[in-house]
């Protein structure tokens, strides 16, 4: 588990299945501007969920809970290029826990595991261009937006839409800014 001050990520668990399902296929929590397959069923996330542990170097994801243990969204982390020395993550929140700084601080505990934790110069996000939200998420959090990608998305709405791409270095990061402690 990955501590931070007011919420933890916790690697998910196949007893997690039910509620990612839910959350998978649910538009309001993939919202406007989030990229998930149409609809996922139980076993292909089962075996998502499974299969990750025998690479769970490349595919991590992440039940978000409150300290109180309140299950407020997801993250991950993956490889996408293992000789390129970069990770990529992305992150939703529930729509009730939106806008309190829960995903500027999920974003931050995930950047200070990965540069403790890994051999790697840089950790990006592509984000949907029209996403003020995730925006300001990654820039609280020190990313800088390097570009877009034209047309680059398939989102919820079924329409192609450009995105953003934006990372954080190891040289602007320094040291670990909100992570408290790992188990």
């Amino acid at each position: 588990m990955l501590e931070g001050k007011r919420i933890n990520l916790r690697i998910s668990e196949k007893e997690d299945i039910p509620l990612l399902l839910q959350w998978f296929n649910d538009v309001s929590f993939a919202g406007d501007y989030q990229h998930y397959p149409d609809q996922i069923s139980y076993a292909e996330l089962e075996r998502q969920i499974v299969e990750r542990k025998k690479y769970q170097h490349e595919w991590v994801d992440f039940i978000i809970e409150t300290k109180d243990g309140k299950k407020i969204g997801w993250a991950v982390h993956y490889v996408g290029a293992p000789n390129f020395g970069w990770t990529e993550i992305g992150y939703t929140i529930i729509p009730s826990e939106q806008n309190k700084g829960y995903g500027t601080e999920a974003v931050m505990i995930l950047v200070d595991y990965l540069f403790l934790t890994r051999d790697i110069i840089r950790v990006q996000a592509v984000i949907d261009a029209k996403n003020m939200a995730s925006r300001r998420v990654l820039e609280k959090a020190g990313f800088k937006k390097e570009g877009t990608l034209r047309k680059a998305l398939w989102n919820s709405k079924g329409t192609w839409t450009h995105g953003h791409l934006y990372s954080l270095i190891r040289e602007e990061w320094k040291e670990p800014k909100i992570l408290t402690k790992t188990m």
